[in-house]
């Protein structure tokens, strides 16, 4: 076993996670992921009960005016700026595809990925992300606690993007392995490998640091 599939495979067994996706449709999915975005999850999902009560679909979102959608998400935090944002993704989803999800997800990957990131306010990790969740895609989309984490432990570098480290992780941890990992990263991210005052000493995979390594020669 690699050592990153090993380091995945430790901290996947650290946590029970789920991403908590089957309960929404696909367009609830996208504003959940958006919604989630340096926030708690206690936030995004008071957030997103209001954001469901309220809006029936993409059509409802078209025609909200932007202080409705601000109300609805207000309690993740970000509201004027994710309102904007999920305003623009109705409007976008809306005048490309008829406001309909299901043309996207019924492509190919690397053409649904394609087709998800020319839609406003939709990035590389946001698509993965859903794809993963709605589509079952085996991709191990990177955030920024994944990012911090791999750099402290030396896999990630300042040369790296987005996608030359998820083709580093993917490359090492095997397709079945991956949806667990994203999640499970994210969360020793949050708990114990914050980006300030980490929790080293509680930390399972401390051995493979190179900064509290580092630190710990002085």
């Amino acid at each position: 076993m690699s050592e990153i599939r090993n380091i995945a495979s430790v901290i996947s067994g650290q946590y029970e996670v789920d991403g908590g996706w089957g309960k929404y449709s696909p367009f609830e999915v996208l504003v959940n992921i958006m919604l989630s975005q340096s926030t708690h999850w206690r936030n995004v999902d008071a957030a997103m009960a209001k954001f469901v009560l309220k809006f029936k679909g993409v059509d409802d979102v078209t025609r909200a005016d932007i202080a409705e959608i601000e109300e609805a998400i207000r309690p993740a935090g970000f509201y004027r700026v994710r309102a904007a944002r999920i305003s623009k993704l109705a409007r976008s989803l809306q005048e490309n595809h008829g406001g309909r999800l299901e043309e996207i997800t019924g492509l190919p990957y690397a053409e649904a990925k394609k087709e998800l990131t020319s839609l406003e306010g939709i990035g590389p990790k946001t698509a993965d992300v859903f794809l993963m969740a709605v589509k079952g895609e085996r991709v191990l989309p990177i955030d920024v606690h994944i990012f911090r984490i791999m750099k402290r432990l030396g896999v990630a570098n300042n040369r790296d993007d987005y996608e030359s480290l998820r083709a580093k992780l993917e490359k090492e941890i095997p397709p079945n392995e991956r949806a667990r990992a994203h999640l499970a990263l994210i969360e020793f991210g949050r708990q114990v490998c914050k980006s300030q005052k980490p929790g080293c000493e509680e930390c399972p995979i401390r051995e493979h640091c190179r900064e509290d390594n580092k630190q710990d020669r002085g």
